[in-house]
């Protein structure tokens, strides 16, 4: 691997053809050892008009790729990185071919580099699909790092605010409007910070000031409406890449999952309901469902509900707790309730 750059830096195309070649059969995740930083790094240092050259070179390879092959795509993958800074754009269209078909996984490990995709299409001031943008997201979660080039790429589409392909994250964000500055997207946003294990003092405080050009009631009915849709079949089926496990469409989409978490502390910031703690309570079992080969839906979501059901001071609250702790056997949560239950003040009750 160490000799490609020299070959292709000395005109050696045919040799480098061969040895990437190899590369691309034998690097794929989990059954190969990936494109050293090192690698990518040399190629992207070699003068403009030579990669301008390699670029060309590897475009017309592409073209006579016959079969939507692993390695087709990492020649494409390979165009991108050398042409990065050059003023032209030699596979716009099929760049976009790839990442729609990623659009159909789960996700994929970063160092796959479908970043240098991404990283074109912005450039090109196109975004991603929804679709594409939440496998990216996702594939940031699972296997990102701060370092890692996917997981900065991961991050920058805003657009849409939860990934697609959960009923539930689709319907709330038919309340998006179009602006940045629309409140439900504000409060979303809000949601999907929830990355600890409890809401912060600042958490809620922004919270309550999201919620307030809203309304509570109204906040309380349309979350309440989401969650009553948490758990049903996915609005399109994903598919693994490298891993065998084929349950990843019957798990909650770990992006959205932060939301959920957050959108229960919000519910049990506002006036206490009944409706309420009944989704939450509910909200609690959906996401303790157990998958074959990945145990609960969510474990931190349901933390989270049993949670929220905890700060409610309100005697459906109460006795959502009470009929958690006489079903749920997931001992992290369990624990969690009897807590709650624990501290839980009966009186005054509102």
């Amino acid at each position: 691997m160490e000799g490609v750059p020299n070959h292709i830096a000395a005109g050696d195309i045919e040799l480098a053809d061969r040895t990437l070649n190899a590369m691309g059969v034998t690097d794929s995740g989990y059954r190969g050892v990936g494109w050293s930083v090192q690698l990518l790094d040399q190629l992207r240092d070699l003068p403009q008009e030579r990669r301008r050259s390699l670029a060309r070179s590897l475009v017309e390879r592409y073209h006579r790729i016959e079969d939507a092959s692993e390695f087709r795509t990492r020649t494409l993958l390979l165009a991108g990185i050398l042409a990065a800074d050059l003023p032209e754009d030699p596979l716009s269209a099929e760049r976009v071919e790839v990442l729609d078909d990623l659009g159909e996984c789960h996700s994929f490990w970063y160092e796959e580099h479908f970043s240098v995709l991404v990283e074109a299409e912005l450039a090109a001031g196109r975004s991603l699909t929804p679709a594409a943008t939440a496998a990216f997201r996702r594939s940031g979660m699972e296997y990102g790092s701060p370092a890692a080039p996917l997981g900065r790429a991961g991050e920058k589409p805003t657009d849409p605010v939860l990934n697609v392909g959960e009923k539930w994250a689709e319907r709330a964000m038919e309340q998006v409007g179009p602006g940045p500055d629309d409140p439900w997207r504000a409060l979303l946003a809000h949601a999907l910070t929830a990355t600890s294990a409890k809401p912060s003092a600042k958490w809620d405080r922004l919270a309550r000031q999201l919620v307030e050009p809203l309304g509570p009631e109204l906040v309380r009915e349309k979350v309440v409406s989401w969650f009553a849709l948490v758990g049903v079949p996915r609005t399109f089926r994903v598919k693994p890449v490298f891993c065998e496990d084929r349950h990843f469409n019957e798990v909650f989409d770990p992006y959205n999952a932060l939301a959920l978490r957050g959108l229960a502390w919000l519910l049990s910031l506002l006036p206490p309901h009944s409706d309420a703690a009944r989704a939450i309570g509910a909200l609690v079992e959906t996401s303790l469902k157990k998958v074959p080969g990945r145990g609960p839906r969510s474990a931190k979501v349901a933390h989270a509900g049993a949670l929220a059901l905890g700060r409610v001071d309100s005697e459906p609250a109460l006795a959502e707790l009470d009929r958690l702790a006489a079903r749920v056997t997931h001992k992290g949560t369990a624990k969690v309730i009897a807590t709650a239950l624990e501290a839980h003040t009966r009186l005054p009750l509102v």
